[in-house]
């Protein structure tokens, strides 16, 4: 596969929408949880906010994150993907899509 010296938003965004939430079952880019990415040309920083302030599969959502970061980027980028536990996520949030299926 070729992967370019720099990702690109896109390609990050695409990389996490097959990222899971362990509890939910659903893309955490359709539930919402994306709050901003962060490209240089030397790194690539991720913000997700959590469901719940308790989340207890937050490392596991962590860890899915930045594999998948990681395989969007090239060998040896630095990646970081963190939770800002100060955001409060909202049904809102979800895709339309997501938003429909759930009820909201």
């Amino acid at each position: 596969m070729n992967v370019p010296d720099v990702p690109t938003e896109a390609g990050v965004r695409q990389a996490l929408s097959g990222v899971l939430d362990p509890e939910i079952g659903e893309s955490i880019i359709d539930l919402g949880l994306l709050q901003r990415i962060e490209i240089t040309p030397q790194r690539v920083h991720v913000v997700l906010i959590p469901t719940s302030a308790t989340c207890p599969m937050s490392g596991l959502l962590l860890e899915d994150s930045i594999k998948a970061v990681k395989r969007a980027c090239p060998d040896g980028m630095a990646v970081s993907v963190v939770l800002d536990w100060d955001a409060t996520w909202d049904p809102h949030n979800m895709s339309p899509e997501l938003q429909s299926r759930f009820g909201w």
